[in-house]
């Protein structure tokens, strides 16, 4: 048993090790695109490689506040559609962020709404005419033209979105970064949308948080049993614009 310890706490250690290598590595690579002027393509795609490596390490080994950080940064290196530079300095606050979890300035698995808020976000779409609020808005869909569609609405209306693939890892995800809003489609695998509201208004730390449901049945379906009453449900098709109006009207939104 004792072997095994140590052979964990090695481990542990190598992994704190080797992620402090990647940190550096970003660093100068920021360091050099600096003096050049931009990230050339080749050392976007580096980043974009190393960023997701740190995303899976830190669940591994048990720093879910590594993973939610370089998630955002990902998130922000996929808004980018190569017709604009990144910003160096935006990506330099991901890359501190990173750093700060790894050698402990901020908490490896605690709440961190805080800082989460104060990360650089970039639209995926043209919205120069809308002024970017506060507002911290959660989407928990699979990928495909409905999450794109969804996400480009709720950036119109000048917030900040954060797409979650998984309604399994949405949820630690939601408890850590506590946003103003979740955004749930109700076909998602392993924890379907109105079990992943349910679970989320059941837990004292994230009850208070509005959620809304994406589905294309009306409320009244029998798959849509058991939702809470609070819950707003926004229908697909031809319905998806008045119900997205009317939820963000009840959720406080607007």
């Amino acid at each position: 048993m004792e072997d095994f310890e140590k052979h964990l706490a090695q481990l542990h250690q190598e992994f704190l090790d080797h992620s402090n290598d990647r940190v550096a590595h970003l660093d100068d690579m920021l360091d050099a695109a600096s003096a050049k002027g931009e990230l050339e393509p080749g050392a976007q795609i580096e980043l974009a490689r190393i960023v997701h490596s740190l995303k899976g390490s830190g669940t591994t080994y048990g720093y879910p506040n590594l993973t939610i950080i370089a998630h955002r940064l990902e998130d922000y290196l996929a808004a980018s559609d190569g017709s604009e530079s990144l910003s160096l300095k935006d990506i330099r606050i991901f890359v501190d962020r990173i750093g700060d979890v790894i050698d402990g300035r901020i908490s490896q698995d605690g709440p961190i709404d805080t800082i989460v808020r104060s990360l650089p976000m970039r639209s995926r779409f043209d919205v120069s005419d809308v002024t970017i609020t506060e507002i911290e808005v959660d989407l928990i869909m699979e990928p495909g033209a409905q999450a794109r569609l969804v996400t480009k609405e709720l950036e119109a209306c000048g917030y900040r979105v954060t797409h979650v693939q998984s309604s399994i890892q949405a949820i630690g995800y939601v408890y850590q970064t506590r946003p103003d809003c979740v955004f749930v489609s109700a076909n998602m695998p392993g924890l379907d949308g109105v079990d992943f509201v349910r679970a989320l208004k059941a837990m004292r730390a994230t009850e208070e948080i509005p959620c809304a449901l994406l589905t294309a049945f009306s409320r009244d379906n029998q798959l849509l049993q058991g939702l809470p009453e609070s819950v707003p449900v926004i229908r697909k098709g031809k319905y998806f614009g008045d119900d997205l109006a009317d939820a963000l009207q009840k959720l406080g939104l607007l």
